[in-house]
This record gives C-alpha cells, structure tokens and sequence, in this order.
C-alpha cells in the first residue's frame, strides 16, 4: 500500500457536553442558569514517554483514530504478513480513565489488500469500524468489480467486538464507504458506485441496532454526462442531521453539492455551494462538536491549467444555509488538506505547501467564527511531504496538529494551538533513528491529546506507537483567602460604585491593592469562598439582589468581574440574611457553606464535589441571637472550619467545626466587639501560617487580629484609616 494513502482520512472533533445544576436554599436542586460559553483554553502539558502497541514484526498502515463518547480511544489499522500472504484489519482500545491499551484485535482477514476502512463514535457510547472487501481481486494491480461493505461495534465499556455483520453487497464497482451515527443509534452509510458507467453517490440506513439495512438507494440527482468526481464526504451533527458532499461533473466543468437527511429520515434536494463556472475538486466535509460545519475544495476556472484556488464554504451551528464560498486566506495546499471545527465554530486549515527558500512545510490558518481569518503560520520546522499529517479540535477550543518531518529520516512532529497561538516550537514524538513515522491525532476524556503512529523497525516491518500528554502536576489548593496566587490571606473589598477589588496580603500583616473590576451591583452580598470549581484556584459566591446565587470561578491574581467565568447555583437564596464560607466543615477537604435564616435556622449547604453544592442540612437553631456570623477558615490548627459570632451585646463567640458537618459548644472570646461594624476572617496575612481576622470600626479604622492558632487572638493592631470608603469587607 503507498505510504501517501494512509493518512487520507478526517479525525472527528470529540465532544464535550457539561451537565449545569445548582442547589437553592430550599429543596435540593433547583434550576440553574447556563455558565458563560466562552471556553478558556488551558496550556497543554508536556508529552509523555510513548509506549508501544505491537512489536514491529509486520507492515503496519494505521487507518484511523478516534475517542467514543466516553473516552474510550480507538486505533485502527492493517497488518499484513512480510511475504504478504495475509491481510488483517485490526483494532486496540484504550479505555477511559486508563492509561493501558488492550491487546490488539484482529476483526477481519481481508481478501485483498485494497480496502477502504474507519471508524465511526455514536452518541450511545460504541464505536463501529467499517470497511470495504473486494473478494474478487486477482491481486495487486488486478482489480476486479465486487465489493462488500462490513461493520463490527465495540458497545459503550465493552471489552471485546461484536462480529463482523454486513452493510451491503454489490457485484459491481463499489469503493469509499463511509459510516455516520446518530444520537438515536442509527447508522448511515454512503459510497461511490458506478451503474451504467457513471459513478454516483448511494447510500443506505439502519435505523436501531436490532433494525436491518435498508436497500442500497442512489443520493445524488443523475446528470447525463455528469457522474461524482471523488468519493463523497459524510459527517452527522449531535442533533442527528446527516449531511452528504461531493462534487458532480465531467472533465470541465463540475459542482459542489451538498444534502442533508433531517432526524425524520427525509433527505433535502441537493444544493450547489461552489460557484457558477468553475471546476472543484477533492472536497473535505467537516463538523465541530458544536454543530458547525465546513467544506473545503480545489477550485479552477481551467481544470488544464493546473492552477488552483482553496476554496471554503461555512455553516453556522444554528442555520441550515451554507454560506458564500469565499478563499481560504491564501491557503495554497491542494486536496491533501485536514479541516477541524472547535466547538466554538473556529476552523482550521492545515496542509503542506511550498515556498522557495522553505521547501514544503506544514501550513495552517485558521477562520474565527466571525469570519475573521488569522495569518497563515508555518508550524513544521523542516521538511514535510505532501500528504502525511492530520489535525484535531479539544473541546476547550485547543487545535492539535500531527505531521511528518524529515528528508530521509522522517520523525513525527506535534504541535498545538492554545488561544490562538501555536506552539513556538514542535515536539518530536516518534523514537525512530532511521526510516519514517505516519501519525494521527485525537483527544481523550481528560481533554489531552493522544497520537498512534507507525515508525520504521526495519527495512519491511514497523511498529504501532502512541503517547498522550502527561497531566502537569497537581496544582496545591490555594490557600485559605487567597486571591492572589501569592499563598497570602486577602481581603474583598467592595465599594459604592460597584467597584471589587482584591486587597492583598503582604504576609507580615498589611493590605495592598490588588485586581479589581467595576461594573458590581451595590445590591450584591459577596461571600469569598475556596475553590469550588476545581480549578486551584478560590472562587466567590455573589447573591443578586432578586436572590440568585452564582458562582464566580477565580483565576489566582485576576480580578472578578461580573462579565468572568460564571455559573448559576439557583434562585431563593433571599431567604438569608448571613451567607458565609467557614471552610471545610464536613471533614472532606472542601470549603462548605453556612446560610442562617431571620428566625434562626442555620443550614449546611457541602461543596459536593462537582462545582455545586449538595443537599442542605439543618444544623441549629437559636442563632438569631447574633448580628454578625463569619467564617474564618482553621482557628486551631485541625484543618476544620471554624465560626466567629457576635452577640447582640457585643460579645465574640467561637464555634469550632467537628469535621462531621456539625458545630462545637460555643467558647467566650471577649466582649466589646459592637465597636465594629465588620469583621472579616482574612487567613493567613501575617506569614506565620495562622488565619488572621481583621476587624473596621465605625471610624472607618482597620485593625488587625492575628491568630494565635489556638483558637484566639493577639492583641489588636491598626492596620490604617480610612476603610469607611468600602461598603462591604469579606
């Protein structure tokens, strides 16, 4: 098989849903608004040791690449003997949350070494490997008419493969077949046959798993003298529309054409996307996790002249209608291109073009959403022939792109686009000396890319390979009120106008100025709370004034804004008149939340662990008995969360947390306290690791309290004046 066929296949972007519910204050869930759905790419970690997947005594050509709905990753590939007496189709799958690949799996010993084979992911979890047979092949070069279309499915967490069933049957000239499926669990098929000497694009369905297929029926509208000119392109969106392109023609002239088969099973007529009057070719069909979709082509006003434009057309996630073709910003690479979609609708080029002085190299650009194009980029830093790369999107938004790289001895080259920047410098991932490396590209579960490659071994035989990259060290959680990422207690301090701003620590007892952000209704209650969100970094919980709860997630030194990262917990939450974080109160880690009503009732709401909180419990009574009720992180060292509060009369009372969700008998701390109209348990300000109150009188003076770390407090020191420029301290 030529090395330059192995890579001519798309990898489906993965998709990522995110489940958002939030808990109100009174019933255990209630609905919860959307978080903001701009997604934040993360810095992509460093690339593991590969490991192998066979043992380099065959001829390998890796076929596909694919990660299921549950993370599962599929490779898929050939295996042909060295005296090439027998041809196998292969697979190994890596499971989610494992590192470990299983043993590969032979689905099939082929009749002939000309095949067409991928693989599909479906929304129910499986992933089906398809592929042509040609039984009647007399050989390499012998090609006879005759083909079978077979599928085998590895079910969503199974182990092993179903057998190998049939799609369909056709004693003629029958090649390029291509699987989609839906989130009903149907299955599509389309191929190029040829029926009176003219190709054409046919296709057949099989509607549940148990369903038969349906007969072979032809796709394309019949043109006399006009027949499909390459195979078909077919993809299939989360919402289960179906859509089929392919370019219809003769040697001059020709069409892009694109259809589509709704949910209902109804196929649209055909509609031409290229423009009048001039001749496309090599068509590539591609559709993000977010529903957008995108086709490219060659396009030639003279298909003699040899001079070709790439050309692309879009389709909005939320539109049936295909937009204008329009260039592809000066992206020169002929039909041997990749095009992946991230779920924000950004599209990205990558192919191999030529320019003097650089040879051919890997090249990309890529569209924004809004129609705005980014320069095109060289990303290779060396030699890449034509054909041998591939390209895919994260569900963060993050572009990783695999290529081969070298005149003689060809390594395989990864690099990744974050934030729209890509990578300064690529990173080999092959081991081979000598020979050449053929990869292709996915991402998992956990978000990271995952490479399988092919590598020389000898002079006919190599190896299967793969590497993903290793997660960055868990980060520490941040500690105990701090917002700046420096390990220091901080102080929130919102003012009049709106304005929140992170007053820092400096570690020996005093504020500064840190990040801030305006735009804060002076309506809202601010409650500075732990890493909630999961991402080490503390978070705030903000109430509207209509008495939504929201989560604000921090970014260690950035300010909140109300425009950041957000996610809504619920509404009722008026009912309170006290909203404070403790720390951890249940004994798992994770900061809890205390709310107390007017009558009293003060309630636990835990951190459940997924960025929300989880059924409330009642844990006392009584406590209407205090005016000011503050959280204060670990008084006594135990690493639970402890309660400071004021009476009526001005005494200070502490509540130790047990670590079982509940509160110790209160201990007398001293009296006098009603000089203060805020008090605000800040952590660790002071740099000797124990958490620290501050306290403002009505003067508008700020004091300090350092934590003894036994449960009390040293003797008060003035921190400065003129703090009554603050609505609100947390």
């Amino acid at each position: 098989m030529p090395r330059s066929a192995l890579l001519r296949h798309s990898i489906a972007a993965v998709t990522a849903a995110t489940l958002l519910a939030g808990v109100g204050p009174l019933a255990a869930t209630a609905t919860a608004a959307p978080a903001a759905t701009a997604a934040v790419a993360a810095a992509v970690d460093p690339w593991a040791a590969s490991v192998p997947l066979t043992d380099g005594t065959s001829i390998l050509g890796l076929r596909d690449l694919k990660t299921a709905e549950d993370g599962t990753v599929v490779a898929l590939w050939y295996r042909t003997a060295t005296d090439h007496s027998t041809t196998e189709l292969v697979v190994s799958h890596r499971p989610a949350g494992s590192s470990t690949w299983s043993a590969a799996h032979v689905l099939r010993t082929l009749p002939s070494q000309r095949s067409d084979a991928g693989l599909t992911v479906s929304a129910d979890g499986s992933v089906t490997a398809a592929w042509m047979e040609y039984p009647n092949d007399g050989g390499p070069g012998n090609e006879k008419p005759g083909g079978v279309f077979r599928m085998a499915t590895l079910a969503a967490g199974a182990t092993t493969w179903s057998a190998a069933t049939n799609i369909m049957s056709d004693p003629g000239w029958v090649h390029s077949g291509q699987l989609a499926g839906s989130p009903s669990g149907e299955l599509v098929a389309v191929w190029q046959g040829v029926s009176a000497g003219e190709a054409g694009a046919y296709f057949s369905v099989r509607t549940a798993p148990d369903a038969a297929w349906s007969e072979p029926a032809r796709l394309d509208e019949p043109v006399a003298g006009a027949g499909l000119n390459g195979p078909p392109q077919l993809v299939q969106s989360a919402q289960g529309t179906v859509t089929v392109a392919y370019v219809q023609g003769d040697a001059e002239t020709g069409e892009v054409k694109v259809t589509d088969r709704a949910p209902s099973g109804t196929w649209s007529k055909p509609v031409t996307v290229s423009k009048p009057g001039t001749y496309p070719t090599g068509p590539t069909l591609s559709i993000g996790s977010g529903g957008h979709a995108a086709l490219a082509w060659n396009s030639t006003d003279d298909p003699t002249s040899g001079a070709y434009t790439q050309v692309i057309a879009v389709r909005p996630a939320d539109s049936p209608t295909w937009g204008a073709a329009e260039p592809a910003n000066g992206f020169r690479t002929g039909a041997w291109r990749k095009v992946a979609i991230n779920p924000q609708g950004d599209v990205t080029l990558l192919g191999v073009d030529y320019d003097e002085g650089i040879g051919f190299s890997a090249r990309t650009t890529t569209r924004s959403a809004s129609g705005t194009w980014s320069a095109p980029k060289t990303i290779s830093t060396g030699y890449v022939p034509d054909d041998q790369f591939d390209l895919t999107a994260g569900p963060d938004g993050t572009f990783h792109a695999v290529w081969t790289q070298g005149d003689t001895d060809r390594k395989l080259m990864a690099s990744s686009r974050v934030d729209g920047v890509w990578s300064a410098t690529p990173t080999p991932l092959s081991t081979n000396t000598s020979g050449y490396a053929l990869g292709l590209v996915t991402v998992d579960a956990a978000n990271r890319p995952v490479a399988v490659w092919e590598q020389s071994t000898g002079d006919f035989t190599n190896q299967m390979r793969t590497a993903t990259t290793a997660p960055a060290p868990v980060k520490p959680l941040p500690a105990w009120r701090d917002f700046s990422g420096d390990g220091k207690g901080d102080l929130l301090a919102l003012a009049p106008n709106g304005t929140l701003t992170v007053r820092t620590g400096t570690g020996t007892g005093g504020l500064g100025t840190g990040a801030s952000a305006a735009g804060w209704p002076t309506t809202s209650t601010v409650v500075p709370f732990g890493d909630l969100s999961g991402d080490r970094c503390n978070d705030l919980l903000v109430r509207d004034a209509s008495g939504v709860l929201t989560r604000h997630d921090g970014a260690c030194g950035k300010a909140f804004a109300p425009s950041g990262t957000k996610l809504a917990l619920g509404g009722g939450w008026q009912s309170f008149d006290i909203i404070t974080a403790p720390g951890d109160l249940t004994g798992d880690g994770r900061t809890d939340l205390l709310a107390r009503t007017p009558a009293g009732d003060l309630f636990l709401y835990p951190d459940n662990g997924t960025g929300k909180f989880g059924t409330r419990t009642r844990i006392g009574g009584g406590w209407q008995m205090f005016n000011t009720v503050v959280g204060v992180g670990d008084l006594n060292g135990d690493k639970i969360g402890d309660l400071l509060a004021r009476d009526t009369a001005g005494v200070l009372w502490r509540y130790y947390g047990t670590g079982d969700g509940t509160l110790s008998a209160r201990v007398r701390i001293g009296g006098g306290w009603q000089t203060y109209d805020s008090l605000a348990g800040v952590g660790d300000f002071t740099g000797d690791g124990k958490a620290d109150l501050v306290a403002r009188d009505t003067a508008g003076v700020l004091w300090r309290y350092a934590g003894t770390g036994a449960g009390a407090f040293a003797g008060r020191v003035q921190i400065g004046g003129g703090w009554q420029m603050y609505k609100t301290l947390s």
